[in-house]
């Protein structure tokens, strides 16, 4: 159940209450009135807390046992096109192009005439061919309607005769910058897009109405509720640079749209080529921090994803050693941005996956930071995927901290050792030591490319599914990336990311203490109520 009963005041007992603030680690009980924490700690003081401030009539809410937890925060997600991807043909879990084929057709069934088919969530790596469809597999579909299938990773994609057509991807039309089109050898687009390129073509599938987005809306971001979350880093484009291409340039504007339909607190973060958007953007009700709502960052693409080839790499891919992926904007233009974006008060946070886009990432926020010094500046770099030791140390030093995604490990696992090789593979997603070395790390999902489900994400920070074990956390550990270091990393650590008298009523109820559970336990765990700034935004009727 979703939307629960309302309460102006409650009092929580009779369960474990992690607090995540060290001067009290643990308490007996918590009083909440309205949208703030009242008081914590034993259950007679609570009580009187809430006397004291005139809520006699307090809910009381005993907990039976079950682990009380400050809600949770990911630092990295895209909401518009978490809608966007739940109102397309999902694609995971295929083990070919002809059962690729067979979907589609499906999907194509169901559409009325004139409609494109967008196709999400396409696991190449697990596919027999190891490669996106070509155009004429995906014309065997339809010639008549225009199909684009999205790769899993958002940063390849591929197109029919048709779409490619109505998205201006001609053979006597050159590449776009910071992108790569696939050609057959008399020069005519393949089918499959790369980077700026797949973002053209994704660009041309026509936008939803707002009616059919705020229903989808409502759903999608249950989802996310469901998973315990209570505040989020919102990716938006401004422009047509972006993931979504000119289809996402309205995200933004998508999103004050929606924002009666919005269950989380966002802090955003602006895609674009310019911070002017980012800017005007906080006079909009997205900037609302009584409310929760922050506009606070700025990101910046430097390279593209392990997946389609194209994250900047030292060294050739092991498995493809004729490719090393390539930068998507020249070292110039991220420099400019990034001046730009610090000059304004804004968050940097800057894409960088591949070794050699992390190390000019580091390189270009030294320049940055030796001509404008500040201690608290919180600049990040978003993923971080492939980080040597020597750059661990450089990142350190610099005071930058991290966005990352634990479940990329679970995506991407059984093919990692195959694409970097085992030496590269041990400083791949290297949280034991980017911890070690004092960086701090928000957790995220970057959904819809991965499941917004923070206890899975936080179970494999622990396990690692197996995967490079000498990079894993504590369960303490990985549930701070989830909670106050992901609240320090949006600037929000005095607002949220623990249970302190003052702050956000932002609190998830959870069936087990995931400190406590066997590790490979903790995605199993249920999240039985999640309250955002007070509010009851979940409630699965678990707590009686």
């Amino acid at each position: 159940m979703t939307g629960g009963a309302e309460h102006e005041a409650t009092l929580y007992t009779g369960g474990h209450i992690l607090t995540l603030d060290a001067e009290q680690p643990h308490a007996a009980a918590l009083a909440t009135r309205g949208d703030r924490i009242l008081a914590v700690g034993d259950e007679a003081e609570c009580a009187a807390a809430l006397q004291a401030a005139g809520a006699r009539d307090f809910h009381h809410q005993p907990l039976a046992g079950r682990c009380l937890l400050p809600g949770f925060l990911d630092t990295h997600l895209h909401p518009i096109a978490l809608l966007y991807f739940d109102l397309h043909a999902d694609l995971r879990g295929l083990a070919d192009i002809a059962a690729l084929q067979d979907r589609l057709r499906t999907a194509d069934a169901r559409l009325p005439p004139g409609e494109w088919l967008a196709g999400l969530q396409l696991d190449v790596e697990a596919l027999v061919e190891r490669r996106l469809p070509d155009r004429a597999e995906l014309d065997a579909v339809s010639r008549a309607r225009p199909i684009v299938v999205l790769g899993h990773d958002g940063h390849s994609a591929a197109g029919n005769r048709r779409a490619l057509a109505e998205a201006g991807i001609r053979a006597d039309r050159p590449d776009p910058p910071g992108g790569r089109i696939a050609r057959t050898a008399d020069g005519e687009p393949a089918g499959a897009c790369f980077e700026a390129a797949a973002q053209q073509l994704l660009g041309a599938v026509p936008t939803p109405s707002v009616e059919r987005l705020r229903e989808t809306a409502r759903s999608s971001f249950a989802r996310l509720s469901a998973c315990g979350i209570t505040s989020a880093g919102v990716v938006l484009q401004s422009d047509e640079e972006g993931p979504g291409g000119a289809a996402g340039r309205l995200e933004s504007l998508a999103l004050l749209l929606l924002l009666d339909e919005l269950p989380f607190a966002p802090y955003s973060i602006l895609i674009g080529r310019h911070v002017d958007a980012a800017v005007a953007a906080r006079s909009t009700a997205l900037h609302d921090p009584a409310a929760g709502r922050r506009v606070g960052g700025f990101k910046i693409f430097a390279d593209g994803t392990f997946g389609s080839c194209t994250a900047c790499m030292r060294e050739p891919f092991s498995d493809r050693p004729e490719e090393r992926g390539f930068l998507t904007l020249a070292e110039d233009e991220i420099f400019s941005r990034m001046r730009a974006a610090d000059a304004a008060g804004l968050q940097i946070c800057v894409h960088a996956i591949g070794d050699a886009a992390v190390e000019r990432c580091v390189a270009l926020y030294e320049r940055l930071l030796a001509e404008r010094p500040h201690r608290d500046h919180r600049h990040r770099i978003e993923h971080a995927s492939l980080v040597p030791p020597a750059l661990v140390a450089r990142i350190a030093r610099l005071g930058l901290c991290i966005s990352t995604q634990p479940l990329f490990v679970h995506s991407e696992r059984a093919w990692l050792h195959r694409r970097l090789g085992p030496e590269r593979a041990r400083h791949v997603y290297p949280l034991r030591a980017l911890v070690d070395a004092g960086i701090v790390v928000g957790g995220a999902s970057d959904a819809p490319v991965e499941s917004p489900d923070v206890l899975h994400a936080i179970q494999c920070c622990v396990t690692r599914e197996g995967f490079e074990t000498h990079q894993a956390l504590s369960p303490a550990e990985a549930l701070r990336m989830y909670t106050r270091d992901a609240a320090w990393l949006q600037f929000e650590e005095h607002q949220k990311g623990s249970l302190a008298a003052g702050k956000r009523a932002d609190l998830v109820v959870l069936s087990g203490d995931p400190l406590a559970v066997a590790p490979d336990r903790i995605a199993a765990l249920r999240v039985l109520r999640t309250v955002a700034g007070g509010r009851i935004v979940h409630d699965d009727g678990g707590l009686g």
